[in-house]
Order: C-alpha cells, then sequence, then structure tokens
C-alpha cells in the first residue's frame, strides 16, 4: 500500500460513520493530497523526465507535472531490443530512464571526416526485458507569448530561445504546440511518485508533512459534509481540524525548506545542466 492510500485508509477510518455510508468520495480526496501537496512548490518538487508526442499540436502533459525546466523538439532515431517488441510497446512499460549521450564516429570518405550527434536514449524495462529507444537532433524549443510564467520553472532555459520559431506553451494539463506532429523531450520539475508513477507522499524526519495532509483532508471531508448538510455535528471538530492543520503546515513547510537538497536530486540537476556538452561513447545498431 503507498504512503498515499495508507493516509487515506486512515483518515476515512476516522470518519467510519460517514464512510460506510457512502458520504465520502475517494477520488476528492486523491485530489485533496495533491492539491495539498503544491501548496509547497519547488520545496516539494522532483526533477522528473519524459518523451512528450505531439498530435495535432497538442500532447497531454503528465499527472505530476507542475513546472517546465527544459524541452527540446527531437526526431525519433530507431530502437534496440533482444527481444521481440510487443504492440504498444510504450504504453506497457514498468520502468523508464533516459539518457543524453554524444555519438561519434567518423565517415570514411575522401577527407575522413569526423562526425558527432547527440542522442537521447530512453530506457524502457518491462516484463524482464529492456528496449532503448533512440532520439537525435535535440534542438531548444521557444516559449510562446501567451506561456504562463507560474507554469516555468525560474531556471527554465527555454526563456532564453529566441531562434526556433517552433515554439509551445502550456495551458493546464495539455502543451500545445505551433506544429502539427513530433516529438519533445521533457525535463519538468513534478510532484514525487512511487515506482508505479502515482503521486506519493515523501517521508520527512518528523513527519509534519503526513499530519499537515492529515488535518487537510479531515477539514475538506468536514467542509463536504457540513455543506451537503450530511454531518452538522461536525462544526465544532471543524474549527479543530482547521487549527490544527495550519499549524503542521508551518512546521511542514520549515521542514521541507531545510531538506529539500538531498544528493540525489543535486546529482541529477548536474546532469541536467550539462545536457548539451555530455561526452558519451555510445553504438547504435539496427
Amino acid at each position: 500500500m503507498s504512503n498515499v492510500e495508507a493516509l487515506i485508509a486512515e483518515v476515512r477510518n476516522d470518519f467510519k460513520k460517514y464512510s460506510d455510508a457512502g458520504l465520502i468520495d475517494q477520488t476528492s480526496l486523491y485530489r485533496d493530497i495533491e492539491i495539498g501537496l503544491k501548496r509547497f512548490g519547488n520545496d516539494i518538487m522532483e526533477v522528473h523526465e519524459t518523451v512528450l508526442e505531439v498530435k495535432e499540436g497538442y500532447a497531454k502533459l503528465p499527472n505530476n507535472f507542475f513546472s517546465l525546466y527544459i524541452a527540446y523538439e527531437c526526431e525519433p532515431l530507431g530502437f534496440r531490443t533482444n527481444e521481440v517488441v510487443i504492440d504498444d510497446l510504450q504504453n506497457s512499460y514498468i520502468y523508464k530512464e533516459r539518457v543524453t549521450t554524444s555519438n561519434k564516429w567518423k565517415e570514411c570518405d575522401a577527407c575522413c571526416q569526423e562526425q558527432q550527434e547527440n542522442i537521447i536514449r530512453e530506457n524502457l524495462y518491462f516484463r524482464n526485458q529492456n528496449v532503448e529507444f533512440y532520439y537525435y537532433r535535440p534542438k531548444l524549443l521557444s516559449l510562446g507569448r501567451t506561456f504562463k510564467k507560474n507554469a516555468c520553472h525560474t531556471n527554465c532555459r527555454n526563456k532564453y530561445v529566441k531562434d526556433n520559431p517552433n515554439e509551445i506553451v502550456i495551458i493546464g494539463t495539455t502543451l500545445q504546440a505551433n506544429f502539427k506532429e513530433g516529438d519533445i523531450y521533457m525535463q519538468y520539475y513534478g510532484l514525487p511518485v512511487d515506482e508505479n508513477g502515482n503521486i506519493d507522499i515523501p517521508e520527512t524526519k518528523n513527519g509534519h508533512l503526513e499530519t499537515y495532509l492529515e488535518y487537510y483532508l479531515k477539514r475538506r471531508i468536514a467542509e463536504r459534509l457540513l455543506g451537503n448538510n450530511d454531518a452538522m455535528g461536525l462544526s465544532n471538530m471543524y474549527s479543530v481540524y482547521k487549527r490544527e492543520e495550519q499549524v503542521s503546515l508551518r512546521k511542514a513547510s520549515s521542514e521541507l525548506k531545510l531538506t529539500n537538497i538531498r544528493p540525489s536530486f543535486s546529482k541529477r540537476i548536474k546532469r541536467l545542466n550539462r545536457l548539451e556538452s555530455l561526452q558519451y561513447e555510445s553504438s547504435l545498431t539496427w
């Protein structure tokens, strides 16, 4: 059971009478946790990577997306696997990772000119198999004039791109491009996720974050029940939930600000900042 599921189960148990009566909506609680986590902004966000496929000028953003760090348009080069590829492969992964390499070789013509190309490799692990997808010719995308600042990280690289006519904007949960089709390699700040890609609650040393979310959920449940005249007896407890929520929110905010720089974050960001200059050996055979 994930941290999110465990917390929701615990809170529902505290409201067992209302839960058994079908008065508590599970989906709403998941949404409440997502909103509660986003309240901490970049103090809780992690760096994630994905490749989006643009169709008819649109692509759906990952569910945990918060702010854009970098976006490249790139071209699919091919894939390699030792196993038979099943249909709908990219929707069947269990775990995936991406690295950016530089492919270097010598072209044996009259002048034996040395060639070099940046390549993005996407590893997909599923059903005990490993498939490598390759993208090349990455180029930073421009941001459209209507791109909202709150969807862009402070250090977003794309803010400074002026020479690429291909542009993107983010509207809600959708990326919109001024070109109809293509692949976009994106690095973004987003909510923590578990091994299944579902939003997760990170564990903190003193547990203030989970305490805050517990009282936040309880307040939201009480608000809904009171608003529907389903539990007028909760009016006194509502003020208790709200007070405890505010106390634990301050404690969680302070704790996260002191612990949000983690070694794993630093290593990933260091690699991301060197995206264009990484020089690794990579041989492709198709």
